[in-house]
């Protein structure tokens, strides 16, 4: 397949409703709830581990309790950077990455981003490469301090590219190539803009984890990881030893949302009126990551100072729908959206400087028929402000989230969510929470589904408690997923359809809609490839 995408502010279209990722059907034991919710293993649970090389380097894990560990999140980069327009030519002819077999390789899209300093950045991708397609493996082998291979292996099959099979030990399996130019002067023209060409080999969601999970020593030293289709090279990555007790917090994530007060009148809020929503993260024992009413600031985020693993929005990765690295972002955000009997896919294209301001509107009544409104944590004006003013990172950082109800709202049901990252001890987790506040009535409202999202995604490791942001609550999706002045795909429809459509694992027809929507849908279909 072979198409050209522009991502561009101004464009508006009409859109239809989607669900989540891919399609698996897998069976699983009971007693592997606690892994999917993300709880810790004072229970002996497993503990997924996450793993991310960059030109052969990862940061030092610290390895804290003998838990089982399974591979749940494998993230390997390999990158050339060029003064010239030579497209991945660079990576296949230098590096670590010109081992991999390149036969069959071709460009299947081209997407150009306005970023805020007025240039743009083009990104190519490339798929179909032979090393891309063929069944791989992934292991990780331990290591004491004499560098002599101790205990069982770790490994994961990732299956083929073109299906998903039983015995694949991941959901998600991404492996592909990319040419970013940055600083392009316009669209079409990239004269003085600088060239990185990149492999990356993603994979995550496991599939197995008490089947495939195994103690690492406590003599361990460094965790060794080889990719087969990479004969001959590994990457290591040390391991820090912690005394037993030594850490305040346990593996897991647990995130918690909740007003902090009550509406003025007893019994609803009022258009006009705020709603203040207090976040509380947890480890997996339920102690509590930071102490009450304050969070890490974004300098603390900045300098790997977070000992809780709180992840603040990474401005280092250069993320891509469906593409790259997605799931490591980590844009900590809140979203109150309703009333939810009126939730559809927004139209609002959202001004990025919009983000500055003390809320963002993603959605309007006047437009979309509901309001969402929400902000970053830390607010945007401070993650972006301090690019130019850095003193602005070291400003307090609350864990209440204040957001005012638009003078137009309708009255209902409204949905507040977050969603969270948290990095600790070599476990990633992405988890949110929803909660309900009325608005203008009493009575409550209901969301009626329009897609059947859940006819696929209903095994514990691939629903959407576990996967994409860990929140099952649909209600939550619509409200932050407007396309946005830098970020046209953000919107709802165009995300899940580009997902399906790029999964060469999604083994419907992506073009015929009942088979995910329970009505046809409003407009064309947006987010595909021709």
């Amino acid at each position: 397949m072979s198409a050209k995408l522009m991502v561009v502010t101004g464009l508006v279209c009409a859109g239809a409703y989607g669900c989540g990722e891919g399609v698996a059907h897998e069976p699983m034991e009971n007693s592997e709830q606690a892994v999917n919710a993300g709880q810790a293993a004072h229970s002996g649970a497993p503990v997924g581990l996450s793993l991310l090389f960059s030109n052969g380097q990862a940061a030092p894990l610290e390895h804290f309790r003998s838990a089982p560990r399974f591979l749940q999140e494998i993230d390997i980069i390999e990158s050339v950077t060029s003064p010239d327009d030579r497209g991945i030519d660079p990576l296949i002819e230098s590096g670590t990455a010109s081992e991999l077999d390149w036969r069959g390789i071709e460009q299947v899209e081209e997407i150009w981003v306005p970023s805020l300093t007025g240039t743009f950045t083009r990104e190519r991708y490339f798929r179909n490469a032979r090393w891309m397609e063929v069944p791989s493996t992934l292991t990780v082998v331990v290591l004491d301090a004499r560098g002599e291979r101790i205990g069982p292996p770790l490994v994961a099959h990732t299956g083929r590219d073109d299906r998903w099979r039983p015995g694949d030990d991941g959901f998600v399996r991404r492996f592909v190539a990319r040419q970013v130019a940055v600083g392009c002067p316009s669209v079409g023209n990239c004269d003085g803009a600088t060239f990185i060409s990149e492999a990356l080999i993603q994979f995550r969601d496991a599939l197995h984890p008490l089947r495939d999970a195994r103690v690492i020593p406590r003599s361990a030293a460094s965790l060794r990881l080889s990719f087969s289709e990479l004969r001959g090279r590994s990457y290591e990555a040390a391991l820090e030893q912690q005394p037993g007790g030594s850490q305040p917090f346990d593996y897991g994530f647990d995130v918690t949302l909740e007003p902090t007060g009550a509406p003025a009148n007893g019994a609803f809020y009022v258009p006009g009126e705020s709603v203040s929503l207090q976040v509380t993260f947890r480890d997996g024992n339920g102690n509590r990551l930071h102490p009450p009413g304050q969070l890490p600031t974004y300098a603390d985020f900045v300098a790997g100072q977070v000992d809780s693993g709180l992840r603040y929005l990474d401005l280092q990765l250069l993320t891509r729908l469906y593409y790259a690295l997605k799931h490591r972002e980590s844009n900590l955000l809140a979203v109150l959206s309703g009333p939810v009997q009126r939730l559809r896919t927004p139209q609002t294209v959202v001004d990025p400087n919009l983000f500055f301001g003390p809320q963002v509107p993603f959605a309007t009544t006047a437009i979309d028929g509901f309001t969402a409104v929400g902000q970053t944590v830390p607010p945007a004006s401070i993650i972006f402000g301090g690019l130019a003013d850095p003193t602005l990172w070291s400003l307090p950082v609350s864990d209440v989230i204040t957001l005012t109800i638009p003078t137009d709202a309708q009255s209902g049901t409204y949905i507040a969510a977050i969603k969270a990252r948290r990095d600790f001890a070599g476990e990633a987790l992405n988890r949110g929470d929803t909660v309900e506040i009325q608005v203008g009535q009493p009575l409550r409202t209901f969301f009626t589904p329009k897609t059947q999202c859940t006819s696929c995604h209903t095994a514990p490791r691939t629903n959407f408690g576990t996967i994409l942001h860990g929140i099952e609550d649909r209600r939550s999706c619509f409200g932050c997923h407007s396309s946005l002045g830098v970020e046209f795909d953000n919107a709802l429809d165009i995300r899940v359809h580009t997902i399906h459509d790029r999964s060469d694992r999604f083994d419907a027809d992506i073009r015929v809609c009942s088979n995910c929507h329970l009505a046809p849908p409003d407009g064309p279909i947006r987010g595909i490839l021709p």
